[in-house]
């Protein structure tokens, strides 16, 4: 696992525990093959994971960037790819 997808599965548990995010966030395992909606995120669950990681890496993310189809590993992988190398 690398430092990136580290980084971004730790500030989900911070905003989950600070009562941010819905679902099962707080407390079970993120899995990499479990989509949002299996997670059970709402819209506005995904829209305060959205401003967390524009927060975390200071770049734009637009609202129709994830669905809730996604898996927390394709969002890592999509969010380090519009970050860039680093």
């Amino acid at each position: 696992m690398n430092d990136f997808f580290v980084t971004v599965v730790v500030r989900i548990r911070e905003d989950a525990a600070a009562g941010l995010l819905l679902g099962c966030l707080q407390t079970d395992p993120i899995e990499s093959s479990v989509t949002l909606a299996e997670l059970g995120v709402d819209s506005l669950s995904r829209m305060a994971l959205l401003t967390a990681l524009m927060h975390l890496t200071d770049q734009y993310t637009p609202d129709t960037a994830f669905t809730e189809g996604q898996t927390p590993c394709a969002i890592v992988e999509q969010v380090a790819a519009m970050v860039g190398p680093g």
